[in-house]
């Protein structure tokens, strides 16, 4: 009995170590070297919950830099420079891959410098717009001064003050 039970034991042990060693085997943050952080900064993660580089997105089970991490990883033990890596990915991916736009080609300097253009151009139209409706101010009509006198009297009552107190008040400062 004490043999059977030493056996089931036994094979219990072996089954976790075994589970456990298939979960490490499939753990993505293996593949977080040195090396693959690197070259991953230098790349878009294209998941759509995050704006983060391949390198630092913090999203568990990423869909977009798990899988390209692993790229990177086989690259580099395959011996492979950091740009070589970067240089391979661009070619199959595009230039969306990458962080950051190249600023060496025209392409990449209008990708900085557009939104900048862009809102000046933006601010530039809704200035000329507002200044061409423009309109003048019109004149108060004795209806609306009536209204405004008779609030301004009411306000005047609430506080306890008349316009001829504070007329007087105003000339003993002066």
């Amino acid at each position: 009995m004490r043999a059977r039970l030493r056996r089931s034991s036994f094979k219990l042990v072996l089954a976790f170590c075994a589970v456990v060693a298939a979960l490490v085997a499939q753990d993505p943050t293996s593949y977080l070297t040195p090396g693959v952080m690197r070259v991953g900064d230098h790349l878009a993660c294209r998941c759509g919950g995050c704006r983060n580089t391949v390198g630092n997105c913090p999203m568990l089970r990423c869909s977009s830099a798990d899988p390209l991490r692993r790229r990177i990883y086989q690259m580099k033990m395959s011996g492979m420079s950091d740009q070589d890596v970067i240089n391979t990915i661009v070619r199959e991916e595009g230039t969306v891959a990458l962080a950051a736009p190249p600023t060496g080609t025209l392409g990449g300097l209008i990708t900085w410098v557009m939104p900048g253009i862009a809102l000046l151009i933006g601010l530039f139209v809704y200035s000329a717009y507002v200044r061409r409706n423009r309109k003048a101010p019109e004149p108060l009509t004795e209806i609306d001064r009536a209204t405004i006198e008779r609030f301004r009297n009411q306000i005047d009552r609430e506080l306890g003050e008349s316009p001829e107190t504070e007329r007087k008040g105003s000339d003993a400062q002066t």
